[in-house]
């Protein structure tokens, strides 16, 4: 008979991070350049997870956490785009994605202001530029990827 423990996830949430944890997070990690590689876990070998005494932290977040001091708004990914990289300042979570993206737009002189083309979604919060000059909405993307296949097909013919 096999014995499977439970396992929790914890939030990361600055204050509220036990100090055995952040010592293991530290301990996990090999500089390379100004990148910190993780060399800890990795779920489906992308997502890098620290255990400490049964409980999951998420190791984006909670380098996110130590280097920021703040809670990360939706999804931490890696900006620098080297796989299991979690240095604080390489770090993104949405709010600085979408400022990065209105920055983008700025830069070729789309002013990402007012309603998305299908007049939704506010491009400020949702919008981005192509490289053609063209505005998308990240939200209006978002709510077609939702659309189950089967749907789709029969919307086509």
């Amino acid at each position: 008979m096999t014995t499977r423990r439970l396992v929790r996830t914890a939030p990361v949430i600055p204050g509220a991070v036990p100090t055995a944890a952040v010592r293991a997070f530290r301990d996990r990690l090999h500089r390379v350049s100004e990148h910190r590689i993780w060399q800890g876990t990795a779920d489906k070998g992308t997502t890098p997870v620290l255990y400490v005494d049964d409980v999951r932290y998420p190791a984006r977040p909670l380098a996110w956490v130590l280097h920021h001091g703040t809670a990360p708004v939706g999804l931490v990914k890696a900006g620098c785009r080297t796989p299991l990289c979690v240095a604080g300042p390489h770090l993104t979570d949405d709010v600085t994605r979408q400022r990065e993206r209105v920055l983008y737009a700025a830069l070729l002189g789309i002013p990402l202001t007012g309603p998305c083309p299908a007049g939704v979604h506010d491009l400020a919060q949702f919008g981005y530029a192509r490289p053609n000059r063209t505005t998308e909405c990240r939200g209006c993307d978002n709510a077609r990827r939702r659309i189950p296949h089967a749907l789709k097909g029969a919307a086509a013919a």
